[in-house]
């Protein structure tokens, strides 16, 4: 058993971003407002708070193919529940929740994603990054996938314009890399989502297919996985 001592920031911040007390093997994430730093700044603290005190084990690795269910987990695997409805937000507060998950995967804990509303934009990729095998999605959910830009930029002037669009290259170099580590989604994909608006939101069934998500939950409680 697990013996985590709570931070005493936990649950002060009063945005739909939390992490809760744990409560035996697991500790619960909630992620409902938008990812900016101001709104997840609490969140990343105190994971990273919850993370330090794990014994060092060795990452949890598996296939998700072998997964029979996500819900079967021993006592002695320590597993944060994420659940999401997020419109998504910042590049850097995304990366920042990002690198707490990949933080704890190294400390063999595992990160069960539940998509219950909508996982837009970089809200999205942070569904998609749970372990393989234990990332969940409602049968009325749908994530929102793009680039992240419009191609606007932000400046005139010649030079800056050059250092923005290298910037938003490398950014967009970024989210696909995660998108082809974890998903079926292609780069060709991806830019037709981008430039034609509502394309990218893709429901459950299309979620399973492309592996964006490794279940469906039905509104009745039943657990639909992707075919083997």
């Amino acid at each position: 058993m697990f013996d985590i001592e709570v931070s005493r920031m936990l649950n002060k911040s009063e945005v739909g971003n939390f992490v809760f007390e744990p409560v035996g093997n697991i500790c619960n994430v909630q992620i409902f407002d938008n990812l900016k730093m101001d709104t997840v700044g609490e969140l990343v603290g105190n994971l990273a708070h919850i993370i330090a005190q794990l014994p060092l084990s060795k990452p949890f690795e598996t296939t998700s193919t072998k997964i029979v269910s996500p819900y079967d987990i021993s006592e002695d695997t320590f597993v944060f529940d994420v659940a999401i409805n997020c419109g998504g937000g910042d590049f850097v507060a995304y990366k920042a929740i990002a690198s707490m998950f990949a933080l704890a995967k190294s400390r063999g804990a595992i990160i069960r994603t539940y998509n219950i509303g909508r996982a837009a934009s970089s809200a999205s990729m942070l569904a998609i990054q749970g372990t393989p095998g234990y990332r969940i999605m409602s049968e009325n959910a749908y994530n929102m996938i793009h680039y992240g830009t419009d191609g606007s930029l932000n400046t005139v002037r010649k030079d800056e314009m050059e250092i923005e669009v290298g910037n938003k290259k490398k950014d967009h170099a970024q989210v696909f890399s995660v998108y082809e580590k974890y998903t079926k989604i292609t780069k060709e994909e991806l830019e037709k989502y981008e430039t034609k608006e509502g394309s990218g939101r893709l429901f459950a069934n299309q979620c399973l297919k492309k592996h964006l998500c490794d279940w469906i939950l039905t509104l009745n409680g039943q657990l639909i996985g992707r075919k083997r």
